[in-house]
């Protein structure tokens, strides 16, 4: 039987040793659907780990992961959130990550510094919309999973109809570690895998030999069954490998197969590995503001050890020194002196890093995460005090900082930012009553568009002519590039008229000049951002001594905004590619749905009882589209979007 340690066990071994007294770590995702019992498993995870004394409820609001206010009263996980418990030499670091669609970037950058993942489902609905996202996620990021399939104590309750919902809509490659007795009712129990039976053991072998031949050979070749110590050791590499997924049931709410699933994510997931002796690499994934305003950086060590003093770079190029570190071990966040790879941990004094940075470099043996899309929609912020306006923009300046993704733009009487859903402007609003005390409301709530000119434009600034401030002569000609080009700079050739005393060469001169015309294509005539243009410069000049660089940037400034007003833009707005999948029978029914929105669908196909439509549809139609589809497909529906290209706004003057 696995012994787990008690909080008050665990610290006195820390007090004593002065470190954390298991080397071996296991950071450990727990995703689900919304409502399928994420949280509630997480709690049970940890009461059976001895980590705390009694299970929290969501409806009550006194779970250990979920801190914020709108998270409780809610009922589900908005920030990830990390606690901790050690049962057979082995830490694991649950990391509590959200389901809901709005916060797909937060699960995002939380799955990428897992080593395993429980994906959880209800034993009622089985497969539900966000399930197959998040298990393709996991997949995408290389991440092993095992399957809980919670909630089998609930009315309605079907293990076997989920497992073959599993099986059609995830992956073929199961392996269940027992079975359900008596589902659906109070009285419901999860029978564990009984490896020593030989019956069981057949069963389990020839489920593992499908994919292992080494197995398959050594099976087909004996006339008894293979012993449970070389099975339980060939599905530890396969899942290990992604190439299986085993599954267990249980019931969070009653604690039923919750020992089972923690003995097989220690035994059968990958602990954490990572080179101590190596340079320090650690990713953020979180960062959260201590009372005093002092970042607070959420970290996995991926390689080398990270130290109090220690001075690191952040992404590369900013300098930070460490000047305090808590490393998560049974009963909370510790202080300690060094963190170690494979550990997870809080640091501060790193007052410029970002959600995503990396501190050091990224270890050539960790796979880069794809690149997040950028949130869709943007909306106004406003203080209901119009007096705390300044103060609204400074904590969305803060916030800003802390998360690239929220692009802050200050307006008038207002501010904007990027988001990618309703849900994620409660959080906001939530965020800054809680920790700045300011109430706000948002307004004007759309898609971010993109200008693109409509025709050619030029526009010159000679020297010495009146009105023009700066010595230096340009002139410049816009026009419309193809789409998807972004910017495109053409600079002439004649050394002669570039003021190369200021950057070197031609090469230097045509950087510095893209980066400058960052500020002029940021706002276009209509306010929105301005590609798909090509920038040609037709003429430039200088007396000695020449201009400086700050007079080039601000010529370069006035010449191209003119020459876009003369040229003319047209608004843009994005369309998404999509795939659609429901059930066969109600295609017709879905593509009603989709023909209302205006999507653009090509061709469905149909897969066993699944029908697969992709197509095109405009970013502005996407939530709507996904909000129908739970009843049009009676929540069997899943749409995956991803941007794909502008077009004219119908309403051509879009202005923002």
């Amino acid at each position: 039987m696995n012994r787990p340690h008690s909080p008050a066990s665990a610290r006195h071994d820390i007090a004593a040793t002065g470190a954390a007294p298991s080397a071996r770590q296991l950071n450990l995702g727990v995703v689900a659907h919304v409502d399928a019992g994420k949280t509630s498993l997480t709690e049970a995870l940890l009461h059976a780990g001895g980590a705390i004394e009694h299970v929290g409820r969501v409806d009550d609001g006194t779970t250990q992961t979920d801190t914020l206010s709108l998270e409780r009263r809610r009922g589900i996980t908005i920030r990830s959130a990390v606690a901790t418990f050690e049962i057979d030499n082995v830490t694991v670091n649950l990391v509590d990550t959200p389901g809901h669609p709005d916060f797909i970037a937060e699960v995002d950058r939380s799955l990428a510094v897992l080593d395993g993942a429980v994906l959880v489902l209800s034993a009622v609905e089985g497969v539900q919309a966000q399930t197959i996202v998040l298990y393709r996620a996991l997949n995408r990021l290389g991440i092993p999973v095992v399957f809980f399939v919670n909630k089998i104590d609930r009315g309605g309750a079907a293990p076997e109809r989920v497992l073959a919902g599993i099986r059609d809509r995830l992956s073929t490659a199961l392996v269940p570690l027992g079975h359900v007795r008596n589902p659906g009712t109070a009285a419901a129990e999860a029978a564990a895998c009984a490896w020593e039976d030989p019956m069981e053991a057949e069963r389990l072998t020839e489920l593992i030999a499908d994919h292992d031949e080494d197995l398959l050979r050594d099976w087909l070749a004996r006339d008894r069954p293979i012993g449970p110590r070389r099975l339980r050791a060939a599905l530890g590499h396969l899942t290990r490998a992604g190439g299986v997924h085993p599954v267990l049931f249980g019931s969070a709410r009653t604690g039923a197969g919750v020992r089972p699933l923690i003995e097989s994510v220690t035994d059968l997931l990958p602990v954490a590995s990572g080179d101590d002796h190596a340079p320090a690499a650690a990713q953020v994934f979180k960062v959260e503001r201590s009372p005093g305003g002092q970042r607070v950086c959420t970290v996995r060590m991926r390689a080398g050890t990270l130290g109090v003093r220690d001075r690191v770079s952040l992404g590369g190029d900013r300098p930070a020194t460490v000047t305090a570190l808590e490393v998560f071990e049974p009963g909370g966040a510790v202080h300690r002196p060094r963190a170690a790879a494979g550990q997870i941990a809080r640091v501060r004094g790193l007052d410029s890093a970002r959600i995503g940075d990396w501190i050091g470099g990224r270890p050539a043996a960790v796979t880069a995460a794809a690149a997040l899309p950028e949130p869709g929609f943007e909306t106004r912020v406003i203080a209901r005090d119009p007096a705390r306006q300044g103060e609204l923009h400074q904590a969305l300046t803060e916030l800003a900082d802390i998360d690239p993704l929220i692009a802050l733009r200050p307006e008038h009487g207002a501010a904007r930012i990027r988001i990618y859903g309703e849900v994620q402007q409660e959080v906001l609003a939530d965020q800054l009553a809680a920790e700045y005390g300011i109430d706000v409301d948002f307004r004007d709530t759309g898609v971010v568009c993109v200008e693109r000119p409509s025709g050619t434009g030029s526009a010159v600034l000679r020297r010495g002519e009146p009105g023009h401030l700066f010595d230096y002569t340009l002139a410049v000609t816009v026009e419309p590039a193809k789409p998807g080009a972004g910017v495109e700079l053409v600079v002439p050739a004649d050394r002669s008229t570039l003021p190369l005393h200021v950057y070197g060469n031609v090469g230097g001169y045509r950087a510095a000049l893209l980066e400058y015309l960052r500020e002029p294509l940021a706002v276009g005539p209509h306010g929105w951002r301005v590609t798909d243009v090509r920038i040609t410069v037709t003429d430039s000049g200088y007396q000695p001594p020449g201009p400086r660089a700050a007079e080039v940037r601000r010529t370069t400034y006035l010449v191209v905004r003119e020459a876009l007003r003369r040229s003319g833009t047209v608004v843009c707005e994005p369309v998404d590619r999509f795939v659609l999948e429901a059930p066969a029978d109600e295609l017709s029914t879905v593509l009603a749905l989709l023909g209302r929105h205006g999507a653009v669908p090509e061709a469905p196909r149909t897969i066993g009882p699944v029908a697969v439509i992709t197509g095109t549809l405009r970013k502005a139609e996407v939530n709507a589209v996904r909000a129908g589809l739970h009843g049009a497909a009676h929540g069997e529906g899943v749409l995956e979007s991803t941007p794909d290209h502008y077009q004219p706004v119908r309403a051509n003057r879009r202005r923002r």
